[in-house]
């Protein structure tokens, strides 16, 4: 409204402008008044806080990384009112983060303060006593606890299997993994429909105590039924059934439907498979076992180029035919130039026999030159390989031509007729980019004087990789290999039968093959052959690691001339789509020299 003004006296111009002068001046009064209130009442900026956490002890860590008064420390954008909203809130998520660690009555006080023009959010924080788990009740129903389905000694080790005992500290963390720890082993094996029907942690505050009771429905025993096969049409079903280790009417198994999988998966003709049953507790007697199956092409040609630490650069071409002859098998070809060591190879699969195991034939072409050692070599092979991929059987006879000149000296031919059996027993966590578990195999070879063969000869070896996470971020990775050549002498023996060593996945710091039994200014393979290596790899994030290892090893004629050279370093590790990629850096303490490596998957 504007002021009221008296014009008794004055002219109208004179009235009029002088109201003008009152409502200017009065105006202005108003903005001025206007502008102080808006900003008085405008939020205060920070240039950001500190956060100050005492008497956690080892929660500290918890604390900053999950708090939200943390967290945002750093936000120049909060201000003095959101500031004051995270430091009211920080005590119940103090209390919520320290019950999941099994502490359920903490003190916390906070405070805002002023520290060198600085906001400082304090919270001070006693824990108090850890809650311990008092009693454990894990209690059965359906198939597995009744009728004819009850499985007294099953139910009996899966409470000795229990992952949280008595007098042990309550953690969330813990009581979700033995919750799912107990319903997988159900659910992996007879019981595909199990499910946790309740369970609860009942704390009691005064005593400090906590009393766990969980129920568990097995549901029915389930039994597989018959194949059902979605995607073929390239390929005839016949070709999956000889590859289906499930027999119809067995009970189910989620580690047979893995093998039937990783079986179809490695035979070369499907890109992917998945298998799976309708897990309907109303309909538990010969599931169907459903099979999606994505097929390769029949044909395939690959040109390209590469790069080795032990080779140097590489050219390649492959060429792949699923049908080859119009027959159903499969040729793999391969034509390898590299630095070292060319190539020409191939290989010829059949269709799996009714036992499921596959027949392949094999030839190839290989000229080396290593260390002073030339070498012009022909192996031809025949083979059965057994489907299971985890406890994986080889049976085959070789026949390897070899003729070996050492700085330009005499020329030396060499051939051999050798049987071979070779046993690998997997037990990981994926084949294709493992986390934990171990892989060993073990390889007899053996020769007759006379038959193809200048000496009697017996040739073992063994090998082992093993993986194990000791933390959610520390693992370690150990490898072992020995080997002997007994019976026939160094000079009677094609090279691909002796030992040598040295290079990506071997012992690190040495070039490739350049360790083994010194010979006219060259190095050549020996009768006999051990590595060692132990790593260790820290992970920075999901996809990036770095590692510190230390490998020795070595191959000689006999174990009283083996000497074992050592190479030491640190690598970078990152678990690419392909499998884990490592670059690393060694050291030879044998010729006072680093060398760079680059690999790709683990040293099986």
């Amino acid at each position: 409204m504007l002021p009221m003004i008296l014009c008794a006296e004055l002219t109208l111009p004179s009235c009029f402008s002088a109201m003008l002068r009152r409502v200017r001046r009065r105006a202005g009064g108003i903005l001025a008044l206007v502008l102080l209130l808006a900003s008085a009442a405008a939020p205060a900026q920070t240039t950001g806080y500190a956060v100050e956490v005492s008497g956690a002890g080892a929660l500290t860590g918890l604390l900053n990384d999950f708090l939200d008064v943390r967290r945002r420390a750093a936000d120049p954008a909060i201000d003095a009112g959101e500031l004051q909203r995270l430091a009211a809130a920080a005590p119940a998520q103090v209390r919520e983060l320290l019950a999941t660690e099994g502490y359920f009555s903490p003190v916390v006080k906070q405070e805002v303060l002023t520290d060198a023009g600085q906001a400082l959010v304090r919270l001070t924080v006693d824990p108090g006593t850890v809650t311990r788990i008092d009693s454990v009740d894990v209690r059965f129903a359906g198939a597995i606890a009744q009728g004819d389905g009850n499985d007294t000694e099953r139910m009996a080790r899966l409470r000795r299997q229990w992952g949280l005992a008595g007098g042990a500290v309550f953690r969330q963390a813990d009581w979700d993994e033995a919750k799912s720890a107990l319903l997988k082993n159900l659910l992996a094996r007879d019981y595909p429909a199990a499910r946790i029907v309740q369970s609860a942690a009942v704390i009691d505050p005064v005593r400090h105590s906590a009393a766990l009771t969980i129920d568990v429905d097995s549901g029915p025993p389930f039994t597989f039924g018959t194949l059902q096969v979605n995607g073929l049409s390239r390929y005839p079903q016949t070709r999956i059934d000889r590859l289906n280790p499930i027999v119809q009417g067995e009970r189910y198994s989620q580690d047979r439907l893995n093998e039937l999988q990783a079986r179809l998966q490695g035979s070369g003709y499907f890109k992917s498979v998945i298998a799976t049953i309708d897990a309907d507790p109303t309909q538990p007697d010969g599931v169907p076992v459903r099979v999606d199956v994505n097929e390769n092409e029949r044909r395939r040609l690959q040109l390209g180029g590469g790069f080795s630490t032990d080779t140097g650069p590489r050219l390649q071409a492959k060429f792949l035919d699923r049908n080859f002859l119009s027959r159903d098998w499969r040729l793999e070809s391969e034509l390898r130039i590299d630095r070292g060591t060319p190539l020409l190879a191939a290989e010829v699969t059949l269709p799996p026999l009714d036992n499921g195991w596959t027949p392949s034939v094999a030839g190839r072409f290989e000229r080396t030159d290593i260390s002073g050692e030339v070498s012009d070599k022909i192996r031809n092979d025949a083979r059965l390989t057994s489907p299971d991929r985890n406890n994986e059987q080889v049976i085959g006879v070789s026949f390897l031509a070899e003729r070996q000149r050492i700085d330009d000296a005499a020329i030396n031919n060499r051939h051999a007729l050798i049987a071979t059996h070779t046993f690998t027993r997997r037990r990981v966590d994926n084949l294709l980019d493992p986390r934990r578990g171990y892989v060993a195999a073990l390889e007899l070879g053996a020769g007759v004087r006379g038959v193809l063969t200048e000496q009697s000869l017996v040739r073992v070896v063994g090998r082992v990789t093993w993986l194990e996470p000791w933390t959610r971020e520390w693992k370690t990775v150990l490898r072992a290999q020995v080997g002997q050549v007994f019976g026939a002498s160094r000079e009677t023996v094609p090279g691909d039968l002796l030992f040598r060593t040295g290079g990506d996945q071997t012992v690190r710091g040495y070039g490739y093959n350049s360790l083994g039994v010194a010979e006219n200014n060259a190095v050549v393979g020996g009768r006999v052959l051990a590595v060692l290596s132990a790593e260790l790899v820290y992970q920075i994030t999901p996809q990036w690691g770095a590692a510190v290892f230390n490998d020795a090893g070595n191959a000689a004629d006999s174990w009283r001339d083996l000497k074992l050279v050592m190479g030491t370093g640190v690598g970078a590790r990152w678990r690419s789509p392909i499998g884990p990629v490592n670059l690393d850096l060694a050291f030879a303490h044998e010729t006072r020299k680093p060398r760079l490596h680059f690999s790709i998957g683990y040293g099986f």
